[in-house]
């Protein structure tokens, strides 16, 4: 199941700030804790240390430190056969002192009773075999545990909530920038695409009514109206075929990605190219066994418009080097001619769809104008980088970088 990208953002953000919080929160409620459990146990402690020092009078010594100190600390006196006397009262809801075993684990360290009236004790042994046990109440502090875990965790929830609240707001706002972004190129779009399906339309249009009128009487000037009539129907079915292609490359999805060896497959398109351009010299610079992650039927229209680009744009006997080098984790592909290149003003442009460097590159050679805008979407697709400048060999370098797939 995927996710949009504003519930991935919410959950590692309410996650991370929940992580946060309750971190540093909780560890001060536990200090918080902590500090007020060392309190009763300082002052169990002073107790017992007042029995130790009057072994005489235990119960007495004991009793004086409570009130001089004025602790509020429960004391007993419990027998070998387990009669208690209250010695003092505290607000501890005293009721009964525990088994013998765990009265004598408290006369060496502090022992901690659960239940409903929860406490903690020190034990003194005297003479007889009897007991002087010292209690004092930790109801309060596992209350006010319980009321600083419960503020905690509604801080949280109000963190988390505003964070939530805030990141709905944040891409609200940017979902409606890319709504206007996309509305705009996208009716750009069209009307770059209506312009250029109405003039052959109207050539179309002209003739077949000419025709249909009967006012071409030569049997030449018929066959150039027919033939004018189908070079613009070509014209057409490219330029469809490319704003097809544009639209796939549009999608939220790439179709058939898959580990691919680019070497291969350039250097069987630039045999081909070599074979169908004897004329021309051709330089073939590919390093061998560089796989990409890509789709081939991309890769290969990409390839193809670019070469196609300079047989439409060159003289036949201008030169052509294709290289394919790595370079660190990408590898770089470069595409370039000896011929006229593109006006200085194109290799600083945005690519965009229609977009036609050179007025004169298109139409007078029966191109669309999107080959550009095509190569472009193809690598962008595909999550590389498409630029253009000029060539070494003094034309235009089409570049391309795309991640590599190591072994």
């Amino acid at each position: 199941m995927k996710f949009s990208v504003f519930t991935r953002t919410t959950v590692a953000t309410v996650s991370l700030l929940t992580i946060i919080t309750m971190g540093v929160g909780g560890f001060s409620v536990l200090h918080s804790q902590g500090a007020e459990i060392n309190k009763v146990d300082r002052s169990l402690e002073y107790v017992i240390d007042s029995a130790y020092q009057n072994p005489m009078q235990p119960v007495g010594a004991a009793l004086f430190a409570i009130e001089q100190s004025t602790l509020d600390i429960t004391l007993i006196f419990l027998t070998d056969d387990g009669q208690e006397t209250l010695v003092h009262e505290s607000s501890l809801r005293y009721r009964g002192a525990p088994d013998f075993r765990t009265i004598e684990r408290a006369i060496n360290s502090t022992v901690q009773i659960r239940g409903e009236s929860p406490f903690r004790f020190r034990a003194v042994r005297v003479e007889g075999e009897d007991y002087i046990l010292v209690a004092r109440s930790t109801d309060e502090i596992d209350e006010n545990f319980r009321s600083n875990f419960q503020s905690l965790a509604g801080f949280t929830f109000a963190i988390d909530s505003l964070a939530a609240l805030l990141l709905f707001f944040y891409f609200r706002r940017t979902n409606r920038g890319y709504e206007s972004a996309s509305l705009a190129r996208m009716q750009e779009f069209l009307g770059d695409a209506s312009h250029e399906l109405r003039t052959p339309l109207t050539v179309i249009k002209g003739y077949v009514e000419m025709l249909s009128k009967n006012q071409l009487k030569e049997d030449a000037d018929k066959k150039r109206a027919f033939d004018r009539v189908g070079t613009e129907i070509q014209r057409m079915e490219s330029l469809v075929q490319d704003l097809l292609l544009l639209a796939e490359l549009g999608e939220s999805g790439v179709r058939d990605i898959e580990n691919i060896d680019l070497s291969e497959v350039l250097t069987a398109h630039g045999t081909d190219f070599i074979t169908l351009n004897p004329s021309r010299n051709v330089t073939l610079a590919i390093a061998q066994s560089i796989t990409v992650e890509a789709s081939r039927d991309y890769m290969a229209r990409f390839i193809q418009n670019a070469l196609t680009n300079i047989i439409r744009h060159t003289d036949s006997y201008v030169a052509v080097n294709i290289s394919l080098v790595s370079r660190g984790k990408n590898v770089e592909l470069i595409i370039e001619d000896a011929g006229g290149g593109l006006p200085e003003s194109a290799y600083r442009e945005d690519i965009r769809s229609l977009n036609r460097f050179d007025k004169s590159r298109s139409r007078e050679n029966g191109g669309s104008g999107l080959g550009m805008s095509i190569m472009s979407a193809v690598i962008q697709k595909l999550g590389g980088r498409f630029s253009l400048r000029k060539s070494a060999l003094g034309g235009l370098a089409i570049v391309v970088e795309l991640p590599q797939v190591r072994d």
